[in-house]
């Protein structure tokens, strides 16, 4: 058959409403739930134009922000890829889990030509926006697709051919898509280099974010050959050889359709190797035998080299403040302990609760918003006789309710339409053995509580569309930051259900309400200078700690980690100072009340800078002085009180001190 004859085709197809076929039947299968979730889901038009649509400056920053440590750490990997765009005439495009394209190469004509066709930075590639295309088809259906010419759901992208891979991140869902997309010329199966490129490079970046992301945990890494030096079939295991995450090429190595068919066996039980033998081999791989999907596989194995032990042979530096006594009696260094902090009240319930949590007595945790509630939650497990088994997390708040239930319970084969095809393991089934966490569990719908509570009392689940109960062995660790028993008067809460839920209830308190507040500052900074590869000791000054202690942090520790992040960008050198703080920790009325009582301390500038409208400061005199010292040039008067000239700009025009067009800027 001639090619004319197959655009004939496929024509005839599109007119009628269908996908053109092709000879690849997963593709082919992909293409068709697209083209039907475009015509009955999205209620995209047929046989016309997708419009495209382009984010602000704003919201595309807001977008870009989140992968800007990722952009920069896969900028070695990046460029084997934009040698494919520079020499082949590709546009790759860098997207995020949305689709919106936070980075793009397109350094050849072809890609200029695509750039101006819509191909480019800012722009939103959704499924449900611009009907089947690489990028939004790709994270859609979570896997590598082509999509080639009249494949395409709209009119104006017919012109193209684009090939996608996901964007893994450890916990096997997909952060974002990496795409290759040229101009459709000749037939689609010579589009199988650009796939093929775009999903070796998602595996690097996926070993990357994988390596940073158990940094603290015996990697294993597999290749086929000892002389691999980059390798991308990589298990995370725990100090009990236990897997706890692992990545897309091993799973597909050893044929496996879920995560959970690893993570949380024995390390030594999937592979049948030791970690004695890795340790044996030093530097050096071992080299193993192992039958996969009933045939003999040889590869190569080694512990990847990271400094996740140096790290924990490091004594823990001294807190600016004197750290409170502890009773000498309690057990040190266990997960629960170190997760109680200095806190007394905490180290309490942490006693209490190592008793209790291998009793099979429920345990529910309360506290405000970003108090540490799953951390809390991961200590509980790693107390537990389950530690080895999965942690399965689900925020009942994060999740649409139309999909909680799925979600909790999976679903069968041919469930939903545009559902995985072979089903879905559920939350639930996949905590079997180990802890199932559910947080926010007071803004779960009446109606699944119900069945949650079946599920409780019975430790059977019924997935969606099937009608055999599948057993399971449970442990629910829920939390809250509501008021359950208001919400229980009010109805809006099942009675029977929170008493099962609450066995065991720990109150985790506020970040203000902390006795051990400069040892929970430190600590923190501590895990963020290793995450951020910080080489040298990062100390905070006393009158910066001071600034921080008096704080209220209505955000709690969520909100001190972006605090210390912030002032870490802003250092000079190994010392956080007032400077270096955001405007907002000195916003504290007790900060400003003892600076006020303190008739012999001189208030930093900063501090007065940005006070509240209290007068007791006499901000507007001191603003006038220091305008004056700077001859009422903005940056420098800015920069002499540690603000932005956009603070200043507001307190100069807030006292009436001088019209803006008698400033100077320099």
């Amino acid at each position: 058959m001639s090619s004319k004859s197959v655009d004939h085709s496929n024509e005839k197809g599109f007119h009628a409403g269908n996908p053109p076929k092709n000879e690849d039947a997963l593709t082919d299968r992909y293409i068709e739930n697209s083209w039907e979730r475009c015509r009955d889901r999205y209620k995209i038009s047929q046989h016309a134009d997708v419009k495209f649509v382009s984010l602000t400056d704003s919201e595309f920053k807001e977008r870009r922000e989140p992968l800007e440590k990722l952009l920069s750490d896969s900028i070695g990997v990046f460029d084997k890829i934009r040698t494919l765009s520079k020499n082949s005439g590709y546009t790759v495009l860098i997207t995020n889990e949305e689709g919106v394209a936070v980075k793009s190469f397109a350094e050849s004509s072809v890609g200029h030509d695509l750039v101006a066709k819509g191909l480019r930075q800012g722009t939103l590639w959704s499924e449900s926006i611009v009907g089947t295309n690489g990028v939004g088809t790709c994270l859609t259906e979570c896997s590598p697709v082509t999509v080639y010419a009249e494949e395409h759901y709209g009119n104006n992208l017919q012109s193209f051919s684009c090939s996608a891979a996901p964007l893994i991140s450890p916990d096997g869902t997909p952060f974002g898509a990496i795409d290759a997309s040229t101009f459709a010329n000749g037939n689609r199966l010579g589009q199988a280099l650009a796939l093929n490129m775009v999903c070796e490079t998602a595996d690097e970046i996926e070993a990357l974010v994988f390596k940073d992301a158990y940094h603290n945990q015996r990697v294993v890494s597999f290749s086929v050959s000892p002389v691999v030096s980059i390798t991308k079939a990589l298990v995370a295991v725990n100090d009990s050889g236990t897997i706890v995450a692992a990545t897309t090429p091993i799973l597909l190595t050893l044929g496996c359709r879920d995560r959970y068919e690893i993570v949380g066996k024995k390390f030594q039980d999937v592979f049948n190797l030791s970690f004695e033998q890795l340790e044996a081999a030093g530097s050096g791989s071992v080299e193993h035998y192992m039958q996969v999907m009933g045939k003999p596989y040889k590869f190569h194995a080694n512990f990847l080299q990271n400094n996740a032990y140096q790290i924990q042979s490091h004594q823990p530096r001294t807190a600016t403040a004197k750290p409170l006594e502890v009773d000498s009696n309690l057990p040190v260094n266990t997960p629960l302990i170190l997760a109680a902090g200095k806190e007394p009240t905490l180290l309490k319930q942490a006693t209490r609760c190592q008793r209790i949590i291998n009793k099979g007595i429920s345990i529910l945790l309360q506290g405000e918003t970003g108090t540490g509630k799953e951390v809390w939650a991961r200590a509980l497990h790693n107390s537990s006789d389950r530690a080895d088994k999965p942690f399965i997390t689900l925020n009942c708040a994060a999740i649409p309710e139309s999909l909680i239930e799925s979600e909790l319970f999976g679903y069968g084969a041919g469930t939903f339409t545009g559902g995985l095809k072979a089903g879905k393991m559920g939350k639930i089934q996949a905590s079997d053995g180990g802890t199932l966490f559910l947080d926010e569990i007071g803004d779960m719908p009446l109606e699944l509580q119900a069945s949650l509570l079946r599920v409780l009392a019975e430790s059977e689940i019924i997935p969606l569309g099937e009608h055999e109960p599948v057993g399971v062995s449970l442990n629910v660790i829920c939390a809250t930051h509501r008021d359950l028993k208001e919400y229980v008067a009010r109805g809006e809460f099942r009675e029977d259900l929170y008493y099962r839920i609450g066995g065991f209830q720990v109150t985790l308190p506020s970040l203000r309400q902390r006795s051990d507040q400069p040892v929970i500052i430190d600590k923190v900074l501590q895990a963020l200078c290793l995450d951020e590869g910080e080489v040298d000791q990062v100390e905070i000054h006393p009158e910066a700690m001071d600034v921080l202690s008096q704080y209220s942090w209505p955000g709690n520790i969520r909100q001190l980690k972006n605090v210390l992040q912030y002032a870490l960008c802003m250092k000079e050198g190994d010392m956080i100072r007032l400077d270096d703080l955001p405007d907002e920790v000195f916003s504290s009325e007790a900060l400003l009340q003892k600076e006020h009582e303190d008739v012999n301390t001189v208030p930093p500038l900063r501090v007065l800078s940005i006070a509240s409208d209290s007068g007791r400061l006499s901000e507007k005199e001191q603003l006038e002085s220091i305008l004056e010292q700077h001859r009422w040039v903005v940056t420098r008067a800015a920069k002499a009180m540690g603000v932005s000239r956009s603070t200043l700009h507001r307190k100069i025009k807030k006292y009436g001190l001088l019209s803006e067009d008698q400033l100077s800027e320099q």
